[in-house]
């Protein structure tokens, strides 16, 4: 599987020891409320002590300031997906694609679902690094990408650098766009549908 990118702000402390890792899902979990019931101008590490029931202190000693919060609940959405995309590689069949890059899709989307306020932070907190880590606008179309280059060798064409380039772009900047419109499409069956006519697409045609 591809590297994964670097999250957007490291954690200052990391949470070695049962007690602290539940500090900071306290933390994380108190800042997705925030944020989903009063919006991203709500969240200051003030608020997010308060709401989460700690000092200001004991906040500092994980996070400096609110862009390593996102960054961290940014990092721990991609790692759920990632998982996710790796059972989904595992019955990948190399001639026939399509239905492994359909439930990869799935599984891509299934992230923006659910508490769209916290999607939409989060998403904005990454295009906001996009000018100081290209890499973030790849997203976790990454690995897809990847594995379909990696496992399906011969099979199809290589898309090419310009091809790849303009593959990944495409389904990210597609999935961010309805994310951050808030558009009624990213739910739908013919939202997916597209990403994978798009993916496909591209792979038939060798780049």
């Amino acid at each position: 599987m591809a590297k994964q990118s670097k999250p957007l702000m490291a954690l200052r402390k990391s949470p070695t020891q049962a007690r602290a890792q539940a500090t900071v899902d306290t933390i994380l979990e108190a800042s997705a409320q925030i944020l989903q019931k009063e919006g991203e101008a709500a969240l200051t590490t003030n608020r997010v002590a308060a709401h989460a029931g700690f000092s200001i202190g004991t906040l500092y000693q994980y996070f400096p300031n609110r862009e390593a919060i996102l960054g961290a609940m940014a990092m721990r959405e991609q790692a759920h997906v990632l998982a996710k995309l790796e059972a989904v590689f595992a019955r990948l069949d190399p001639a026939d694609p399509e239905p492994t890059v359909r439930e990869a899709v799935a599984a891509l989307l299934g992230a923006f679902r659910g508490r769209h306020g916290v999607r939409r932070a989060i998403i904005l907190g990454v295009m906001r690094r996009m000018p100081d880590d290209p890499r973030a606008s790849a997203g976790v179309a990454e690995p897809l990408l990847a594995a379909l280059e990696t496992r399906c060798a011969g099979h199809f064409v290589p898309l090419g650098q310009a091809g790849r380039f303009v593959l990944l772009r495409a389904i990210t900047g597609a999935v961010r766009a309805a994310a951050i419109e808030r558009s009624p499409l990213l739910g739908t069956p013919a939202f997916e549908d597209a990403l994978v006519r798009l993916v496909m697409g591209m792979l038939r045609a060798g780049g």
